[in-house]
C-alpha cells in the first residue's frame, strides 16, 4: 500500500534530479535546447503559406521625396476565388536596425505600424485613407510601405536584408525585420484566421518613385 511518504518521495524525484543537472552543469543545456524546441515550433507555426496570397516585398531608394526618401515597399495581392481581409499588420526589425525618422512605432513593443491603400487598376494607390483592415476581393491589390533610414544606400541595406547566420554555422531568416499579418479567409461557412509572418530577405528593386505621403491620401 501506498503511503504519503512514499508519494512525496516520489514527487521530489524530478528535483533531486534537477539538482544534480544543476550540479553537473547539464541543466543550461537542458533549459536551452528546450527553448529552441519552442522557438522552431512558433517560427514553423508562424510561416504559414496560403498559395494564391501574394506578398511581394521590394525597395525604393532616392524616391525624391522629403519625408520618405527610402521605402520598402509592400504589395498584397488576393488571386483566390473568394474573399480575404487582413488585419493586424505590424513590422519589427531584427535588433540592430530601426526605421526611418517618419515611421509611426510603438514605444512598448518595438512593432511599427502598417496602413494599407486599395491599388486601382492602373496599378497605383488610390488616393484617400490609408487602413490597417482592408478587404481584398478576386484580384485586387492593397499597397503600403514603411519608412527606411535616410542614410541607407542599396549596399547598406542589402547587408541588412541578408540571411543571418548562427554561431557561424546556421542560416537564419531574420535578414532586415519581419512583417505580421493576420489573414482572414472568407471562402468556407466559418472564417479562418491564419497568422502569417515574412521574414524581409533578398529584397528586389522596386519602383524609383512610388506614391507616398499625405499627397495621396
Amino acid at each position: 500500500m501506498t503511503t504519503l511518504n512514499d508519494m512525496w518521495a516520489l514527487a521530489q524525484l524530478p528535483l533531486g534530479w534537477i539538482k544534480w543537472a544543476k550540479d553537473q552543469g547539464i541543466w543550461d543545456f537542458v533549459t536551452a535546447g528546450s527553448g529552441l524546441l519552442i522557438s522552431t515550433v512558433l517560427v514553423s507555426k508562424w510561416k504559414k503559406k496560403i498559395p494564391e496570397f501574394s506578398v511581394h516585398l521590394t525597395y525604393s531608394l532616392g524616391t525624391g521625396h522629403k519625408n520618405y526618401p527610402n521605402v520598402l515597399n509592400i504589395e498584397l495581392r488576393n488571386l483566390m476565388d473568394s474573399p480575404l481581409v487582413i488585419g493586424r499588420p505590424n513590422f519589427k526589425f531584427t535588433e540592430g536596425f530601426t526605421a526611418g525618422r517618419f515611421a509611426h512605432g510603438n514605444t512598448a513593443t518595438g512593432d511599427y505600424e502598417i496602413k494599407f491603400r486599395p491599388v486601382g487598376t492602373d496599378g497605383q494607390p488610390i488616393p484617400g485613407y490609408s487602413y490597417t483592415n482592408v478587404m481584398l476581393r478576386h484580384r485586387e491589390q492593397a499597397y503600403s510601405y514603411l519608412p527606411l533610414p535616410d542614410e541607407w544606400d542599396e549596399p547598406a541595406l542589402l547587408a541588412a536584408a541578408a540571411p543571418r547566420r548562427r554561431w557561424g554555422i546556421f542560416k537564419t531568416e531574420k535578414g532586415l525585420g519581419t512583417l505580421f499579418l493576420n489573414v482572414v479567409l472568407l471562402k468556407d461557412e466559418k472564417p479562418k484566421v491564419i497568422t502569417m509572418a515574412v521574414p524581409v530577405i533578398r529584397l528586389q528593386k522596386g519602383v524609383q518613385a512610388p506614391r507616398l505621403g499625405r499627397e495621396w491620401g
